[in-house]
């Protein structure tokens, strides 16, 4: 169990540097296998079912995207959040909260007609 989750965690630790070296990069690699040759303790003692998960498939792809794309402090998820908040949050909260996915995507079309309509007359 301590070394599944050492492995995780050194793992989280070293994707999150400012910068990388072929050294670090090779430590990120261990640091994942070190977690995926324990993680099964997590199955044994039912704390999961399984691994499929998609966040999860991704480490394996770290290293290569850091190799093509620079470390992991450039990447920002800041502008899906916000077009979370907008597009769900907002859509919610203008619903009566009865059988709102209807509700929501009234909500969304009727905002994205206003919004092309402003573009046509800005044009």
């Amino acid at each position: 169990l301590l070394h599944a989750v050492c492995g995780l965690l050194d793992f989280l630790y070293l994707a999150q540097y400012p910068s990388h070296t072929s050294e670090t990069l090779i430590l990120l690699n261990e640091a994942l296998d070190l977690f995926h040759n324990n993680k099964d303790i997590f199955i044994d003692l039912g704390i999961r079912n399984s691994f499929n998960l998609p966040k999860l498939h991704f480490t394996a792809h770290y290293a290569h995207m850091i190799r093509m794309f620079g470390t992991t402090d450039n990447y920002n998820t800041e502008y899906t959040e916000r077009l979370h908040i907008d597009l769900a949050k907002d859509a919610y909260r203008s619903t009566n909260h009865k059988n709102e996915f209807a509700q929501m995507t009234t909500w969304l079309e009727q905002r994205e007609k206003v919004f092309r309509h402003e573009k046509y007359i800005q044009w």
